[in-house]
């Protein structure tokens, strides 16, 4: 995985050397493919050529002399670059519009962050961990704060008791290679802690562990589901074999805020860091397809923070 990222690194910053000739155009974002945005070249401040980026393929360039392109698209905010400092990916920004400062929630009176999508029932989804093996990064938009009261998640039916505890991180975001966005553990601070719960066998579906967290306005914390063991009736620690551990439901996103590590098929290793999984397949659509990947790839767990307005 490492000499894999290297790799990209590499050719990209060898790519940008040259002035391209085809350019990929992708959401600042999420990394999507932007097909049929407007283009405008220029020299000596005159334009010189007009047309529309392709639907199914990158854009390529006409061979005229030209010194400076812009970009636009509806919704996206313009961008123009000298030809000198263009390279061959261009990330277009979405304009931001003023929201509600209240949220309805899916409960009376609460406020919900976090996507209700429709659930995959039929995916793998992801296995219950004893480290910081995914998250949901999750933000308070409001200009209020909200005390946190439930985090709502959803599980594949249990087999074996298995106790677990939800965590809040303060992290930083390396967005430094976009398109292979991360957080590495080693700079994610816990800043709340559950007490342990307990996952009965037979229950499914619908999980509300209580929690107890002021979101302050404008804070952003990775919510994360971490076992702590399985046991049996007698409480006695076990460990059960890896189709009867306990998993946590998909549903189909909208976004791009899941961060998990990655195992390598071939050495089983994990990655250090955790990639932002949506931005990564995004990319790598748009990269090798020049489209967007179908709704049901596009997948996070089932997780959502409930509280209220202070």
């Amino acid at each position: 995985m490492r000499d894999f990222l290297l790799f990209w690194l590499l050719l990209f910053s060898c790519l940008g050397i040259a002035q391209p000739s085809k350019l990929l155009l992708l959401d600042e974002e999420t990394s999507e493919f932007l097909p049929e945005v407007n283009f405008q070249l220029f020299h000596q401040k005159k334009k010189v050529f007009e047309g529309i980026a392709p639907e199914k393929e990158a854009l390529t360039l006409p061979q005229i002399v030209f010194d400076s392109i812009t970009f636009s698209k509806f919704n996206f905010e313009p961008k123009g670059f000298s030809k000198d400092s263009l390279n061959d990916i261009v990330y277009l920004k979405k304009k931001i519009y003023a929201l509600d400062e209240v949220v309805v929630g899916v409960q009376p009176g609460k406020i919900t962050l976090g996507e209700h999508n429709r659930i995959l029932p039929h995916s793998r989804g992801m296995y219950l961990q004893k480290q910081l093996f995914f998250g949901i990064l999750l933000s308070n938009d409001q200009a209020f704060d909200l005390a946190l009261e439930h985090v709502q998640w959803y599980v594949k039916k249990v087999v074996h008791p298995t106790k677990y505890r939800i965590l809040f991180y303060k992290v930083v975001v390396n967005r430094e290679v976009i398109q292979r966005t991360n957080i590495s553990p080693l700079q994610a601070i816990p800043v709340y802690i559950s007490p342990v719960q307990t996952l009965e066998p037979k229950q499914k579906n619908k999980i509300n562990t209580p929690v107890d967290y002021l979101l302050t306005s404008g804070e952003e914390i990775l919510v994360s589901i971490e076992l702590v063991d399985y046991v049996d009736a007698n409480q006695t620690v076990i460990s059960p074999p890896l189709e009867e551990q306990t998993l946590v439901k998909f549903q189909c996103s909208d976004e791009t805020n899941f961060y998990t590590k990655y195992r390598d098929v071939v050495t089983e290793k994990e990655t250090e860091e955790l990639f932002n999984a949506n931005v990564w397949i995004n990319y790598d659509f748009a990269f090798y397809f020049y489209k967007k990947p179908s709704k049901s790839t596009i997948r996070t767990p089932t997780v959502n923070l409930i509280g209220r307005k202070l």
